[in-house]
């Protein structure tokens, strides 16, 4: 799967391209520099971008970005952080537990228990928020010996 965005104004215009197997399997450096390859050649063989830009290929990380009904479909039950076009129930900047997914409605769950819908059109920007495993004893502590002096 690709994702792509555009960004970086005009003093430093930056094309980022996300990618991810479709079996869910680590995208690694050689993915990265294959996929780069494939569309530097594209770009100057069509010269789509008329500026200079920076290209940067890589796998989304941990805090990836959601654009699609299918993205926000993939991750139901966790938490994500997203930006509205306009403000919606007077807020624009969400922290929130996505619930449901219905045609291009997200519902969502704030800290407070309540329920909002969110059009997936309305949406600016959302991304995964990366929430460690809780963290139980460490490999081996507790089993630690004390130096004893001589």
């Amino acid at each position: 799967m690709l994702m792509c965005e555009f960004g970086g104004g005009m003093r430093r215009p930056t094309l980022r391209v996300y990618i991810e197997r479709p079996n869910g399997e680590a995208v690694d450096i050689g993915d990265c520099v294959a996929v780069n390859d494939a569309i530097t050649d594209l770009l100057d063989a069509e010269d789509m971008i008329p500026t200079a830009y920076l290209l940067e290929v890589s796998s989304p990380g941990l805090s990836r970005p959601l654009k699609r009904t299918d993205h926000f479909l993939q991750q139901l039950g966790k938490k994500i952080r997203l930006r509205t076009w306009e403000p919606i129930e007077e807020r624009r900047n969400w922290a929130v537990e996505l619930v449901s997914v219905d045609e291009d409605v997200l519902t969502v769950k704030s800290a407070d228990g309540r329920e909002y819908r969110i059009p997936v059109p309305a949406i600016e920007r959302a991304h995964l928020v990366y929430e460690p495993e809780p963290k139980g004893q460490k490999k081996g502590e507790g089993s630690r010996r004390k130096r004893r002096s001589l």
